[in-house]
C-alpha cells in the first residue's frame, strides 16, 4: 500500500489518535495515583567458598573457579527452595500473630473472609512453632494445617508472594550474594533479607548434622580399638621383660638373624600397603571434592521422619558397638536391619533416596579418608622403624644381644601404636570442632536496614510511556484496519487492482438532504460547500472526457448493483445541458428503472417499433418524455425479469439510434449490472462507447474480474471508468 496514503489516513484520524493518547496518559496518571509505595532493603552474605577453611579434610586444597560458580548457583537455588521460603513465611506469620506491631494488618474485608473467621489462632501458633523447630512444611492434607496454610495466603506470606518480591544475585567475580526484598513496609523488607540467611543456615545445618555425628561415632570406634591395641602391646612387652630377665649376649646372633628375616618381610609388606593406601586416598579425595560441589537438598517425602529416627538409632547402636570393641554380632545385625529399612523407605522417592544415598556415601568417604590418612601416617612410621630395625638386626646378628633386640622390637611396636592412637585422638577432636559443614563458611556481612524512602515510582516516565504506547497502538490499529480493507477506496488502489483507466472520481453526496438538481442550481443564494463544488468540477472533467472521445451513443453500466449508474447518467445530462448540448436518456435497466421513476417518464421502450412507419422520428417524439432540465429528454421502460433481446420489438428504438442521434448531441443508455444480468452485454452492440461506474466502497471479487475482462475485451468502445462514492480525503490519492 502507498506510504503517502497511510500517512494521509493517520492525519485524517488525528482526533481518534489524540483521544487514545490522552486516554493512555490518563491511565498512566491513574496507575501512578493508585500505585502502592514499595520499600526495598538489601543485605549481603559471604558464602566463604573461596576462603581457606579452619579445618580441612583434604590433603591438598584446590581453588577451582568453575566449582565455586556451581556451588554459588546451588546456594541461590537453595535460598529459593520451598523449605527456606516456607520457614521465612512461617516466621513472618507468627510475628504478625504475636506482635503488637505486625508487619501487615488485614483489612476489614479480609477479616470477614471465612479463612480468618474460622481460624484458631492459638492452635495456628503452635503449628507454626512446631514447623519452625522441625524444619518441616505444612501439609495441606491435614485439616488443621490447611487452615494455617490458608491464613498464610490471606496475609500474602505464601512462597510465591515472597519469591515474587525477592531478588538474589551474585556480586560479579566474588563469592558474595546480594539479597533484596521489596514490600509496602520498610521493616518487613529488612526483616525478610535478614531472617532468610538464618533460615538458610538452619536448613543447611539440619541436612549435614546427621552425617557429621555418624562420622564422629565411627572415629570414636576406631580410637577405642587402637587404644586396646596399645594396652595389649604394653602388656606383651612387660611380660617379655619379666621372662628374659637379664639379657644373654650369647643368644644375640641367633635371635637377631631370625628378627632380621622377619623384619625384612614386614618392611616389604608395609611398603606395598603404603602405595595401596595412597592410591585409595587420592580416589576418596576426588569423590569428596565432587560431592562438596553440590548443596544437598532436604528430603521432603512422607517417610522423612522415620528415616531420621532410624539414623539416630544407628548412631546410638554404633556408639554401643564401639564400646564393645566392634565385635557384638547382635548390635551389628540391628544396624544392618535399620540400614535396610532406610533403603526401603527412600526407594519410593527419587529425591529422598538420592539425599539418603548421598549423605551415607559422604559419611563413608569421610570415614575412609580419615582411616586412610591415619593408615598412611602409621605405615610411613612403620617403614622407617622397620628400616632402622632391619639395619640394627643385621649388625647385631654378628655381635650378639638377641633378647634385647626382641625387647626393643616390642618397644618400637608399642611406640608406633601409641602414635597411631594420638592421630585418631587428633582426628576425633578435629571432627568435633567442624562447624557442621567443613566446606561452608556462610556469614552475613551487611545487615538489611529499613528503607527511609520508598522506591521511585517514575510517575512521569510511566505516564509518558502510557501515552506513547496508546499513540503507537492506535496508529498501528488504524494501519492494520486499512491493510485489511480491500475496498477500492482510492484511484491509485483502483488502478492497481483493475488496470482500468479512470475518467473521473466522484465524491459521496447526500441525496436525501439535497436533490441532484439542487447541486446544479447556480443561484447565488444556494448553499454550495466544498464537497458540492468538487462534485460539479469532477463531473465537468467527465463531460470533457466524453466530448473528446468522439462517441455519441454511450452505454453506462456497472459490475454490481447500487454503484451509482443512474446518478452518473442523470448528472451527465445536467452537466451537458449546461454546455448547451441536447441529451437523450434511455432507461434500458429493466431490473431497476430508477431513471424512469425519477423523471416520471412513460415506459415505452419495450413497445416501440418503426415497422410500417415512414416517418420514424414522429413516432420517437411520441414516446419521448420531456424533463424539467433544458435540452434533456428521456425514454422510460417497465421493470421486468427479461433482457433487451427478449422484450424489444423488431425494428426497435435501439436498432434505429443512428437515425435518432441526428436530433441529439448525446444519447446515454443505462444498462443493468454486468455481474448479475446479460442486459448490458446485449446493449453493447447498439452503442459507440461504454462507460463503467465502480463504487469505491466495494471490493473486486472473482465475478467482478469477469465483468472487467468484458470491458477490456471491448477496448474499442470502452471509454473509461467513473470511480464513485470516494471519501473526500481520498479524492486526490
Amino acid at each position: 500500500m502507498d506510504l503517502i496514503y497511510l500517512v494521509k489516513v493517520l492525519v485524517r484520524r488525528k482526533w481518534t489518535i489524540l483521544f487514545c493518547t490522552i486516554l493512555g496518559i490518563a491511565g498512566g496518571l491513574t496507575f501512578r495515583f493508585f500505585m502502592r509505595k514499595e520499600y526495598v532493603s538489601n543485605a549481603q552474605y559471604s558464602t566463604g567458598f573461596s576462603q581457606t577453611q579452619k579445618v580441612s579434610l583434604q590433603l591438598n586444597e584446590i581453588f577451582d573457579v568453575n566449582q565455586i560458580d556451581f556451588r554459588l548457583n546451588n546456594v541461590i537455588e537453595t535460598f529459593k527452595s520451598p523449605v527456606v521460603l516456607g520457614m521465612v513465611a512461617y516466621d513472618l506469620l507468627l510475628h504478625d500473630l504475636e506482635s503488637t506491631h505486625p508487619f501487615r494488618t488485614l483489612s476489614e474485608k479480609d477479616k470477614k473472609d471465612s479463612t480468618y473467621m474460622k481460624a484458631d489462632f492459638g492452635r495456628a501458633k503452635e503449628i507454626l512453632r512446631d514447623k519452625l523447630s522441625s524444619q518441616k512444611l505444612l501439609s495441606t492434607y491435614d485439616p488443621e494445617q490447611k487452615k494455617v496454610w490458608d491464613l498464610l495466603n490471606l496475609y500474602n506470606y505464601d512462597e510465591f508472594s515472597i519469591l515474587k518480591k525477592l531478588t538474589i544475585e551474585r556480586v560479579p567475580k566474588t563469592d558474595y550474594l546480594n539479597i533484596s526484598f521489596s514490600s509496602e513496609n520498610p521493616e518487613l523488607s529488612a526483616y525478610v533479607v535478614n531472617v532468610i540467611g538464618i533460615k538458610f543456615k538452619e536448613f543447611y545445618n539440619m541436612l549435614t548434622s546427621t552425617t557429621t555425628k555418624q562420622s564422629i561415632y565411627k572415629l570414636d570406634s576406631l580410637q577405642q580399638s587402637k587404644r586396646r591395641e596399645v594396652d595389649e602391646l604394653r602388656n606383651k612387652l612387660q611380660a617379655y621383660r619379666a621372662k628374659i630377665g637379664t639379657p644373654n649376649p650369647g643368644d644375640a646372633a641367633t635371635a637377631a638373624m631370625g628378627g632380621y628375616q622377619e623384619l625384612s618381610s614386614s618392611l616389604t609388606q608395609q611398603q606395598a600397603l603404603l602405595n595401596d593406601y595412597k592410591q585409595k586416598l587420592s580416589s576418596v579425595i576426588e569423590q569428596l571434592a565432587s560431592m562438596n560441589s553440590t548443596v544437598i537438598q532436604q528430603p521432603t517425602g512422607n517417610n522423612g521422619d522415620e528415616v531420621l529416627l532410624l539414623r539416630k538409632a544407628n548412631e546410638q547402636l554404633t556408639a554401643q558397638l564401639a564400646q564393645k570393641g566392634g565385635n557384638d554380632v547382635e548390635i551389628q545385625n540391628k544396624i544392618n536391619a535399620n540400614l535396610n529399612r532406610i533403603v526401603q523407605l527412600t526407594s519410593g522417592n527419587n529425591s529422598t533416596a538420592n539425599v539418603a544415598k548421598a549423605a551415607e556415601k559422604k559419611d563413608d568417604l569421610i570415614k575412609k579418608k580419615l582411616e586412610l590418612e591415619a593408615d598412611i601416617a602409621s605405615t610411613s612410621e612403620n617403614i622407617e622403624m622397620y628400616k632402622k630395625r632391619v639395619e640394627d638386626f643385621r649388625k647385631i646378628a654378628f655381635s650378639g644381644g638377641g633378647e634385647e633386640v626382641v625387647a626393643r622390637a616390642y618397644e618400637n611396636d608399642l611406640e608406633t601404636a601409641q602414635k597411631d592412637l594420638e592421630k585418631y585422638n587428633s582426628s576425633l577432636f578435629a571432627s568435633q570442632d567442624i562447624d557442621v559443614a567443613p566446606d561452608f563458611n556462610f556469614k552475613q556481612i551487611i545487615l538489611g536496614q529499613p528503607a527511609i524512602r520508598p522506591e521511585p515510582t517514575h510517575g512521569l516516565l510511566i505516564t509518558a510511556i502510557s501515552g506513547l504506547t496508546m499513540f503507537f497502538l492506535s496508529c498501528l490499529f488504524i494501519i492494520i484496519l486499512e491493510l485489511l480493507d480491500n475496498s477500492l477506496r482510492t484511484p491509485t488502489i483502483f488502478q492497481k487492482e483493475t488496470k482500468l483507466d479512470v475518467l473521473t472520481v466522484l465524491g459521496k453526496i447526500d441525496l436525501q438532504r439535497k436533490s441532484l438538481k439542487d447541486y446544479f442550481d447556480f443561484d447565488s443564494k444556494s448553499d454550495r460547500g466544498y464537497a458540492s463544488t468538487l462534485f460539479i468540477e469532477n463531473l465537468r472533467k467527465l463531460r470533457y472526457e466524453i466530448e473528446t472521445s468522439g462517441k455519441k451513443i454511450i452505454l453506462v453500466t456497472s459490475p454490481k448493483t447500487r454503484e451509482g449508474k443512474s446518478t452518473v447518467v442523470e448528472s451527465l445530462g445536467y452537466t451537458l445541458s449546461m454546455s448547451k448540448k441536447k441529451v437523450l436518456l434511455i432507461d434500458a435497466n429493466f431490473s431497476n428503472n430508477t431513471l424512469t421513476r425519477e423523471f416520471a417518464a412513460k415506459p415505452t421502450l419495450e413497445s416501440f417499433s418503426l415497422n410500417g412507419h415512414e416517418n420514424g422520428m414522429d413516432k420517437v417524439w411520441g414516446i419521448t418524455t420531456l424533463t424539467s432540465v433544458t435540452n434533456m429528454d428521456i425514454i422510460g421502460c417497465d421493470e421486468g425479469n427479461y433482457t433487451p433481446s427478449e422484450i424489444l420489438q423488431k425494428n426497435n428504438l435501439l436498432s434505429n439510434l443512428d437515425k435518432v442521434i441526428h436530433h441529439y448531441d448525446f444519447i446515454f443508455l443505462e444498462g443493468a449490472a454486468l455481474n448479475m444480468h446479460a442486459d448490458s452485454k446485449e446493449l453493447a452492440e447498439y452503442v459507440e462507447g461504454i462507460v463503467a461506474v465502480f463504487s469505491a466502497r466495494n471490493t473486486v471479487g472473482e465475478i467482478d474480474k469477469d465483468s472487467i475482462q468484458f470491458l477490456k475485451s471491448n477496448h474499442e468502445k470502452f471509454i473509461g471508468v467513473v470511480l464513485n462514492n470516494v471519501d473526500e480525503q481520498n479524492l486526490n490519492v
